[in-house]
């Protein structure tokens, strides 16, 4: 006799391909296109006699793309102004020039000569990818007089996407979360994350690049581990980086 079963015979969804040029809103390039930041970081400068300098800063920061040019390969590279002021009774001051290119499977952008692989297609929460295959990890950078290696052991990652999220003051019901480092140890702190939104892009950052010898005393403090990084680092920088306004 057949035993009872509690079955369902619905035949499986098929697997739905995702649509490329949905998730290519998440990296719009336009000429014309502006979004504007509030910024808020901390740079950490180790002094002599053992103390620690934290410098605290906080400015605005205009991205517009002003021209296209071809690079050597035909490709279309957008050209990015970056402007900063340090409060909306000023005018903007042009700081960098950068650029960022997007084809069917990636979307790059290059930032004071280092060339980032910032989100690649299509994604889903299941996406890894290597999004500093251009940079050696173990190139320094110099902060407040320091060297520091920022990008050891970067690994991208989606956390999410098509996800509503509040920032500052904007609502959005459309997105996509990337981490590209969530990395510590006993002396080195690495934490990078992104949120982009639809027809927007990047509308909030916030990273934590920081170096710290407090664990190397002898004998170590009890407090190593435990220690927030923001008490204990010496070197590096924390940055927050939020959208206020877009067109």
């Amino acid at each position: 006799m057949a035993l009872p079963c509690a079955c369902d015979d619905t035949p499986p969804t098929p697997f739905e391909t995702p649509n490329i040029a949905e998730q290519q809103a998440y990296f719009p390039l336009e000429i014309g296109k502006y979004v504007e930041y509030q910024a808020d970081s901390i740079i950490y400068d180790f002094s002599t006699g053992g103390s620690t300098i934290r410098d605290s800063s906080s400015i605005l920061v205009r991205e517009e793309i002003t021209d296209t040019v071809r690079d050597i390969t035909g490709e279309l590279v957008f050209v990015i102004e970056r402007s900063e002021r340090n409060n909306d009774t000023q005018p903007w001051v042009v700081r960098n020039i950068w650029s960022a290119t997007r084809n069917g499977s990636q979307a790059i952008r290059s930032e004071n000569n280092l060339r980032f692989l910032r989100l690649v297609f299509p994604f889903d929460n299941r996406t890894r990818w290597d999004g500093n295959v251009w940079i050696d990890e173990y190139q320094e950078i110099e902060i407040a007089g320091e060297r520091i290696q920022p990008f050891v052991n970067w690994g991208y990652r989606v956390d999410a996407y098509d996800v509503s999220a509040q920032v500052g003051t904007f609502t959005f019901d459309s997105v996509l979360v990337i981490t590209e480092v969530d990395e510590t140890n006993a002396i080195e702190r690495r934490f990078s994350r992104s949120w982009y939104a639809k027809d927007i892009g990047l509308v909030r950052r916030e990273q934590e690049i920081l170096d710290s010898q407090y664990c190397n005393q002898i004998p170590a403090p009890s407090d190593c581990l435990t220690k927030p990084w923001k008490e204990k680092a010496q070197k590096g920088f924390t940055l927050k980086q939020w959208l206020i306004n877009h067109n």
